[in-house]
């Protein structure tokens, strides 16, 4: 196997974040080497180049936006997400995503007068998101992001398996999110599925928390770089079409 590798030493943020290869999908779990790590670990995908990253390593820096979410002051989630979105730590596509959608929502909530313990709440949803695999909206029937929204309601809630009072409301954020996004179709954009979860979750977080998050909707950045970029299906898509099939047909 040839291996290459970032002429600077960093992560590629496309595709395989080791060689920048298209990654291929396996229809069933196969042991893999993690090409970081050095672990054998269940894969379900690999770049054309044969480097599989396994998901704890592929989100392992993200974790450190959560100090600046701590002492960010923006109010609107869809702005904060997209601030977060341009760290060299998060990739165009990846499991971070999942974390990174409740940590916004609740940085955003609290600074539109949301009443939470921010830095214990960040850190909570973190937590939980980590634990959402990667290729969870092919392989599980469930969009991390979708889960990210519903992890942020159960935190402001206080949901637990055992809370039936509030048993019920994370699951209806989940299901509100997974409504919108199977509405709008695929393959998976963890930037697109991310904002719509933002979206649907400031809107339950204003009917039913009486705190009313800004949202705004800015035209999307990302299009020229996603080999899977669905253009005008997206409700965010502005970039140009021609520049991103030029880059699909070099490959």
């Amino acid at each position: 196997m040839e291996d290459q590798t970032c002429s600077n030493g960093e992560e590629y943020q496309e595709n395989c974040i080791i060689c920048g290869k298209p990654l291929e999908y396996f229809p069933t779990m196969e042991q893999r080497i993690c090409s970081i790590c050095g672990q054998k670990k269940d894969a379900n995908a690999a770049c054309q180049m044969g480097h599989f990253v396994c998901d704890e390593c592929h989100a392992a820096k993200g974790k450190t936006i959560l100090e600046q979410l701590l002492y960010s002051r923006e109010k609107d989630p869809i702005v904060l997400y997209l601030q977060i979105c341009k760290e060299k730590q998060v990739h165009l596509h990846g499991p971070e995503h999942h974390s990174i959608v409740p940590c916004v929502l609740l940085t955003a909530y609290k600074n539109c007068g949301g009443e939470i313990d921010l830095s214990k709440s960040l850190k909570e949803a973190w937590h939980r998101g980590e634990k959402i695999p990667g290729g969870a909206c092919g392989f599980l029937g469930v969009c991390g992001a979708a889960v990210g929204a519903g992890i942020f309601a159960s935190i402001l809630t206080g949901s637990m398996p055992l809370t039936s009072d509030v048993w019920d409301i994370p699951q209806r954020v989940t299901m509100a999110c997974l409504d919108q996004l199977t509405k709008t179709g695929g393959p998976r954009c963890c930037k697109r599925t991310g904002r719509m979860s933002i979206e649907t979750a400031a809107a339950f977080a204003k009917e039913h928390l009486g705190v009313k998050m800004p949202v705004s909707k800015p035209k999307c950045t990302y299009s020229a770089k996603n080999r899977e970029c669905i253009q005008k299906r997206c409700p965010y898509f502005g970039g140009n079409p021609t520049i991103r099939l030029k880059r699909v047909a070099s490959n």
